[in-house]
């Protein structure tokens, strides 16, 4: 049976920055517009439209002169196994596909930014133009095509590369252990394994040097407090509920019992 569930990898290592990726995805989701909406080749290919723009680029820099370090990361949705973003939307307009992709239906989406909120990688954004959220896709539709994703298709050094989930873990664990062994220190594939409970695994892994997690915006304990208060919230909210419905119950049996011993007090008066 042909496995249902995809991934892709970026590999920091082997990036050499031309962002390429960034490029065809803007490009692919222009194109996704004209093959899905009708829209005009005009309006698609000449206006801004910075909703379709789903990896952008993050720049940081550490350390002190001489001895910086500059940093370019992808920024992008992860495709946690357990998407808090869906959990939280009150619109059901979040899904979590058999590929692994989580995707926004922008016909349900109302617009009011929760899944922002609840992301702990802080990944969708709010499009005032149009009212709705975005964020990558994961080229769903190009997945199921059997075609790779936009960003892996466009990549000249395979930095960006897709797959069934049980190929690309493999051969990202293959690179890492390569990259430790010529490069002497440690390098790890985020999101392979489960990250932690709150997000599980990722469709999107990233291959990065351990020193380098930060910078490449991978947490080691990534968490959303909207999500943690929500369900803090909900357990609360059964729980008042519950004792609520004990005191409910209690207070009626009393009431009962009263009731009982006052008519046995007036028959004992006749």
């Amino acid at each position: 049976m042909k496995e249902k569930q995809m991934a892709v990898c970026y590999d920091s290592q082997a990036c050499i920055k031309c962002f390429a990726c960034v490029v065809n995805c803007s490009v692919e989701n222009r194109a996704r517009l004209q093959r899905e909406r009708g829209t005009g080749v005009e309006k698609t290919m000449m206006e801004k439209l910075p909703h379709l723009n789903y990896l952008t680029i993050e720049k940081s820099e550490s350390g002190v002169f001489p001895d910086v370090k500059s940093v370019a990361a992808l920024k992008h949705c992860q495709h946690c196994e357990y998407p808090k973003c869906m959990d939280i939307c009150p619109a059901e307009a979040i899904s979590k596909e058999d590929t692994g992709a989580v995707l926004i239906n922008r016909d349900k989406c109302v617009g009011c930014q929760s899944c922002i909120d609840a992301c702990p990688y802080d990944v969708p954004v709010f499009d005032r133009e149009t009212g709705k959220t975005y964020k990558c896709i994961m080229c769903n539709d190009r997945l199921e095509a059997g075609l790779p994703t936009a960003c892996a298709e466009a990549c000249p050094s395979v930095a960006i590369f897709c797959g069934t989930a049980s190929d690309v873990r493999a051969e990202a664990k293959e690179r890492a252990e390569r990259y430790e062994k010529v490069f002497g220190k440690k390098f790890i594939v985020y999101g392979a394994e489960p990250v932690n409970s709150h997000v599980g695994s990722l469709s999107y892994m990233t291959i990065a040097a351990e020193e380098n997690a930060d910078p490449y915006m991978l947490p080691e304990n990534p968490k959303s407090g909207v999500s943690i208060a929500r369900n803090v919230i909900k357990i609360g909210g059964a729980a008042a509920i519950g004792a609520a419905a004990a005191g409910i119950a209690v207070h009626v049996s009393h009431w009962k019992k009263h009731k009982e011993d006052s008519v046995y007090h007036h028959k004992d008066e006749e």
